[in-house]
């Protein structure tokens, strides 16, 4: 279906690889380009994927992001299986045995799978780089006030790659948690700590809020961050 796909000119630079520092065992991560202008809904049947009722934006990066989950399951597991959708939150449901995430940001799509033996959940994230003046006028509404005293002593060029980072980090640690806990959170109620606005590297996120009985205010979670085509991508991972 991948191959359709990118013979149809819809997707192409697909690859499997591991861009980020430490590898996580049992886990496969897939990326890919996609070209908006090719989709087509003779594509959606091809690719025997239903296209959701949406701007025809939101539908090429569904089914780019779903070809991408597809390929990850097929390589992890061996059956081309595609996420099916929650009725009511819209949130991937993945196959039995398996975790995983699923993203996308202008051109790119990626998607991660994990053995649930080895992970309870898994949040991946893509965004393209902040500016540095919408970092500016962005920064209070995503930094804890901790977080802010961090980026308010980097010099502008680093303190948007800072914003971007703790930004996709966040956007990582809510794909891992909500279905976990099915609880919101926002920006505030999580803090990033030991981060260094670099190419690739580790950082920590802390709950400022409790999520659940199992998830709890001062809880801690590693992640992940590295560069895909220019923008930044994060992972979070929960163990089992």
């Amino acid at each position: 279906m991948v191959n359709a796909a990118s013979a149809a000119g819809f997707l192409n630079n697909v690859q499997q690889h591991w861009p980020f520092p430490t590898a996580l065992a049992d886990c496969t991560l897939v990326s890919a380009r996609f070209v908006e202008d090719a989709l087509t809904a003779e594509l959606f049947e091809r690719c025997a994927i239903a296209a959701p009722q949406a701007a025809r934006k939101r539908q090429a990066e569904f089914l780019a992001a779903r070809l991408c989950a597809r390929q990850a399951l097929y390589i992890q597991t061996g059956q081309a299986i595609t996420p099916s959708q929650h009725e009511q939150s819209r949130a991937p449901r993945w196959p039995q045995h398996s975790c995983g995430s699923m993203s996308h940001s202008h051109t790119l799509c990626a998607a991660i799978v994990g053995d649930n033996k080895q992970w309870q959940s898994l949040g991946l994230d893509i965004e393209k780089p902040i500016s540095t003046e919408r970092a500016q006028r962005l920064a209070q509404s995503i930094l804890t006030p901790e977080e802010y005293i961090t980026f308010a002593q980097l010099d502008s060029r680093l303190s948007a790659r800072y914003l971007t980072l703790v930004f996709s980090l966040k956007e990582s640690l809510f794909k891992a948690l909500n279905p976990l806990t099915h609880t919101y959170f926002g920006f505030y109620d999580a803090q990033v700590l030991d981060l260094e606005p670099t190419d690739q590297g580790h950082a920590r996120l802390r709950l400022c809020k409790d999520l659940s009985a199992d998830w709890q205010s001062g809880d801690e979670l590693q992640g992940q961050f590295s560069s895909l085509h220019g923008s930044a991508i994060t992972v979070v991972s929960v163990a089992s």
